[in-house]
């Protein structure tokens, strides 16, 4: 993916911010956002919440068992996690 370049006012911007150790939202450098991590009741799911983002993320896998010619070759099939913003 190409990136889009930034124009002259958002480059010093960006630089001013940093000069002054502020970002967007107010906070300081080093403050940081309440950080919660809550467990659902499906096997593989949790919600994390950072400051005011929620994210819901679950977490599947499958055991494959072996083929009868190659019975040390079972498969653990893992599916890709999946992140949807509430």
């Amino acid at each position: 993916m190409k990136e889009t370049p930034l124009s002259n006012c958002e480059r010093r911007f960006l630089l001013r911010a940093i000069e002054e150790k502020k970002r967007l939202d107010g906070r300081q450098t080093y403050d940081y956002r309440n950080i919660r991590i809550s467990f659902g009741t499906d096997y593989g799911c949790c919600i994390v919440e950072l400051g005011k983002t929620r994210v819901l993320g679950q977490v599947s896998c499958e055991l494959v068992a072996p083929k009868l010619n190659r019975a040390t070759e079972g498969l653990a099939n893992t599916c890709r996690p999946t992140f949807i913003k509430p």
